[in-house]
């Protein structure tokens, strides 16, 4: 099991880096000559990778590196993520629990840590921390909320592995401005105010996705599916 979590790790990274570009095919074979292991953890990888979206398995063809979202997409992503998290921060600033509080403190405290060091070079050097702890400070938020349906739709989405994969424009984000929301989130969670709780996840989830898309407008990504085609604009 600790070399199948080395092999993932390594093969995660690999991808997040775009060493194994979109749409890339990946041979079992010749990752394990690669990575010098039998093609048994590889598979076991693969399967892990593949039900984090990473990777696609089509029958007789085999494994190939995801395509990025395309700007549609991710604001579609965000759309979904506003519907839960919102109703959720409302939930848990009814129903939050000490420990639960204490977690989204303690996580808050980390991610303004890693926000005063990080330089995003690559996804294990740079930004992998920092994206990890802004999973779990959102994750505990819905777990909060007391409602394990809206937790596994919460998580089904992948949210910080899908906008992850853009990681290489994010060097510019401004992340203390995060912090900045995310204590504001804290706050009305600490004070038991569900629509202040509830605005300020609202607030914030537009901000990140305004930056996010001011970002990739710049610096569109040489694989998105619409490389520096315009956003669509929904009614």
């Amino acid at each position: 099991m600790v070399l199948a979590d080395a092999v993932y790790e390594r093969l995660q990274a690999r991808i997040m880096d775009q060493v194994y570009p979109p749409r890339q095919r990946l041979n079992i074979d010749a990752l394990a000559l690669d990575l010098n292991v039998s093609p048994t953890p590889i598979r076991e990888a693969l399967a892990r990778l593949s039900g984090e979206r990473l990777i696609t398995f089509e029958a007789f063809k085999g494994y190939r590196v995801s395509p990025l979202l395309t700007t549609t997409q991710v604001a579609d992503l965000m759309h979904v993520r506003r519907l839960i998290e919102v109703d959720a921060a409302r939930l848990a600033a009814r129903r939050i629990l000490k420990p639960e509080l204490l977690m989204v403190e303690r996580l808050l405290q980390q991610i303004l840590e890693e926000s005063a060091c990080v330089e995003v070079g690559s996804w294990s050097h740079g930004y992998r921390q920092f994206n990890q702890l802004d999973k779990q400070f959102h994750e505990t938020i819905v777990s909060a909320a007391g409602n394990q349906f809206l937790l596994s739709a919460y998580r089904s989405l992948n949210i910080h592995i899908e906008l992850g994969r853009f990681y290489n424009v994010f060097r510019e984000m401004d992340q203390m401005q995060t912090c900045v929301e995310h204590d504001a989130i804290f706050q009305a969670l600490h004070a038991r105010k569900p629509d202040e709780a509830a605005a300020a996840v609202e607030h914030h989830l537009h901000a990140t996705e305004d930056r996010i898309f001011r970002l990739i407008d710049k610096y569109p990504h040489p694989h998105s599916a619409n490389g520096a085609a315009p956003r669509e604009v929904k009614p």
